[in-house]
């Protein structure tokens, strides 16, 4: 009897220390955002922010283009929140049923500009009688039009003007924003077409340019919480959308979308 009581006793100790661990293994885990390359550095700044009142929560941001990260939680990346710079690639997200809709909120707005090397400034009008093409030698860098949003931009910006067509076999299309801004402060491409957000982080490159709203669709970052968000994901969702929030987002040069 003695020994089927210590057996007992070692199985309910065993028990309680296994569900101590599965406790706190949910209460340690990780809240995963999924946004845009162009709000690394906002993001990076709130995550710090937050996690002065909530020291123990790790939240690691992922940071790439739009297309990327949607495709990525679609073939089960464990993302928890998903911020995209234009509502085509959290469409996809939520027709595949990935995102939560109650949750989806167009969360900031955005410029796009023209920019140049500071080593090489160039002046080119945005008016439609001008000759992008012939205004200068080299490479456009942006993000691929084909399915990164700046470069979609890009590309109706450059149609409204009559560009296009003269200016693509020139243009190099990038994963995104942050990749086609490298490449203009390297020198590598001597015009680039970035959002406002970008340009303002680096004395490397001057805005030639800024293009006027009616020149393409509107450049707004919607966002959600993905189906399998923890609640931890839902409280720092809130946040985000929150005046402190916004005041962060505001001092890297974001709008908010309303």
């Amino acid at each position: 009897m003695h020994n089927r009581a210590s057996i007992l006793n070692s199985l309910k100790t065993g028990v309680l220390l296994c569900t101590l661990f599965i406790a706190n293994a949910v209460h340690a885990a990780d809240v995963k955002i999924y946004a845009a390359a162009s709000l690394t550095d906002a993001i990076t700044a709130l995550v710090k922010t937050y996690q002065q009142t909530h020291p123990a929560l790790p939240i690691k941001p992922v940071f790439a283009g739009s297309s990327t990260l949607a495709r990525q939680i679609e073939n089960g990346a464990p993302a928890d929140i998903f911020i995209s710079a234009d509502k085509d690639w959290a469409d996809y997200l939520q027709a595949r049923n990935l995102l939560d809709v109650k949750s989806r909120v167009d969360l900031l707005a955005n410029e796009l500009v023209l920019i140049a090397p500071v080593s090489r400034p160039l002046q080119i009008k945005l008016e439609k009688s001008s000759n992008l093409a012939a205004g200068f030698s080299g490479k456009l860098c942006t993000g691929e039009p084909a399915s990164v949003p700046v470069g979609k931009y890009a590309k109706q910006a450059l149609s409204y003007y009559g560009w296009w067509d003269a200016i693509h076999a020139r243009l190099v299309g990038t994963e995104d924003v942050r990749s086609a801004l490298a490449f203009v402060e390297r020198g590598e491409c001597a015009l680039g077409i970035v959002y406002r957000t970008d340009a303002l982080l680096t004395k490397n490159v001057l805005v030639v340019a800024a293009f006027p709203a009616e020149s393409h669709l509107p450049i707004v970052y919607p966002g959600g919480l993905t189906k399998n968000a923890s609640p931890d994901a839902q409280a720092f969702w809130q946040f985000l959308q929150s005046a402190t929030a916004r005041e962060i987002f505001s001092q890297y040069g974001f709008k908010p979308a309303h």
